[in-house]
């Protein structure tokens, strides 16, 4: 992981022995069971660091996360991008809801296998989690990367979201008429769109963040 880790020092993230350690026992766990089920594309097995791992830790660039937070990464099937930001702030929360039950074995075999104090996963629909009452206004931050449009997936954490939280999309392409599905459905809330650091996820990607934040006592349905 010595490539990983000088290229994290370039833009400012420092990782010790430890968590470079922890970061090839993900890969080498993540490549050993792709050959039994689906987490990432084959060709992408080569290009797990640059295509997921840097593409996850760009958030830490963008955004600034207090120690004591709390988030739910939504779909997170192989663990992209909540375990790397993870293996990094121990000293946030992480939820990983995984509705497919191997892929919520991986996550936890990971979990365990590096020890992660931190990091939880929960095995369930995120339609189902957003109707419990134990997890919502709950988290800070809400993640998605390669799941569904995101004003669908708003839709599902707006509840489970603190007053104030923020809902983060990574994102390809043009995201314009996905943002226009969203501002009409939740007339209260702010959105931005902000383009991941280059140093860190190729320009050619065309990837960005949107930022959705739900504003206190204007969730949907309220008065």
């Amino acid at each position: 992981m010595y490539e990983l880790k000088k290229i994290l020092s370039h833009v400012g993230i420092n990782i010790n022995d430890k968590q470079s350690e922890q970061f090839q026992k993900y890969i080498d766990l993540l490549l050993t069971w792709n050959k039994r089920t689906n987490l990432i594309s084959q060709k992408d097995e080569l290009r797990i660091i640059e295509n997921h791992v840097l593409e996850s830790l760009s958030f830490l660039l963008a955004f600034k996360i207090f120690p004591g937070s709390k988030i739910v990464d939504i779909g997170s099937g192989a663990g992209f991008p909540a375990l790397p930001i993870g293996l990094i702030y121990s000293d946030v929360t992480f939820l990983l809801v995984e509705s497919k039950r191997m892929k919520a074995l991986f996550l936890k075999e990971v979990i365990s296998n590096l020890k992660l104090e931190n990091v939880a996963v929960l095995c369930e629909r995120i339609e189902n989690l957003s109707q419990n009452k134990k997890y919502q206004d709950q988290f800070d931050f809400a993640f998605s990367r390669a799941v569904a449009s995101f004003d669908v997936v708003y839709g599902w954490v707006e509840k489970l979201l603190k007053p104030d939280g923020f809902y983060i999309a990574w994102k390809g392409g043009n995201v314009k008429e996905e943002i226009e599905k969203l501002q009409k459905n939740f007339k209260d809330i702010c959105t931005d769109v902000i383009k991941m650091d280059e140093r860190l996820v190729h320009s050619d990607k065309q990837r960005v963040f949107v930022r959705v934040q739900r504003r206190a006592l204007n969730r949907r349905g309220e008065t």
